[in-house]
């Protein structure tokens, strides 16, 4: 009996492995519940309530004692029962607990804390690191004067050129770094660079047309740049989709 319980037990032992463990860090509260349960798993399976056989007198069948072999089969018949429940019910919270954690980590796409985020500052290696402040102010001025046009990183007037970073690169001169951005917000021209298109597109060049562009000054255009960029390398599959993932 204590064998065949004890192979039971351990076939409930089960590595989970490392690639799909969960983080910590970002599900505190359903990470502490799986460790919860699965310590109450361990802690069923390494303990066994007492019996009670050592004192227990023989059952007597038809008035004669039944042989001490088929009292402790039965005894441990009724412990493998109970056991087995509570080890079942115990790996059955442990397993939905996991999975909960599990579906909620894979829900959306993961986001980097801002100042992991590296932003190209020019083509020569050089980067820089947002601020949460940076970010809600370039995002701010982002759409008070681009998202007309430019709403979710598309182009309302030209589809073929968004604001990705796969197209930000093919420009000429580049606009993937937060210099070359800035540099175009100055003094706009077409993606091959051989034309000035200042006067429709809002620039600094052109804040006589463009009221918006009035009152901007150069770190409003850095940080315009830095979200474009920011959004770049955190929701790649989104952003330059334009209104249809927003």
């Amino acid at each position: 009996g204590s064998r065949a319980l004890w192979t039971h037990r351990g076939s409930a032992l089960i590595l989970i492995p490392q690639h799909r463990m969960v983080s910590m860090s970002r599900l505190p509260l359903g990470s502490g519940l799986a460790a919860v349960c699965l310590l109450g798993l361990f802690l069923g399976t390494g303990f066994v309530a007492p019996t009670g056989r050592a004192g227990r007198p023989s059952a007597r069948v038809g008035g004669s004692a039944a042989p001490r072999e088929l009292v402790f089969a039965a005894d441990g018949a009724v412990e493998e029962s109970a056991a087995s429940t509570w080890s079942s019910t115990l790996r059955f919270l442990a397993g939905a607990v996991l999975g909960a954690v599990l579906l909620g980590s894979s829900a959306g796409p993961a986001r980097a804390d801002i100042d992991d985020v590296a932003i190209p500052v020019n083509d020569k290696g050089k980067t820089t690191n947002l601020t949460k402040e940076q970010l809600v102010r370039g995002k701010r001025l982002f759409l008070a004067a681009c998202s007309t046009c430019h709403v979710g990183g598309g182009t309302r007037t030209n589809q073929n050129v968004a604001l990705s970073l796969e197209e930000l690169s093919g420009a000429l001169p580049a606009r993937n770094t937060v210099d070359g951005l800035v540099d175009y917000l100055n003094a706009p021209t077409s993606y091959d660079g051989l034309k000035d298109i200042s006067e429709v597109h809002p620039s600094i060049k052109s804040a006589d047309l463009f009221p918006k562009m009035r009152s901007m000054k150069q770190q409003d255009l850095y940080d315009i740049s830095s979200y474009i960029l920011y959004m770049n390398f955190t929701i790649p599959e989104k952003w330059g989709g334009g209104k249809q993932y927003y």
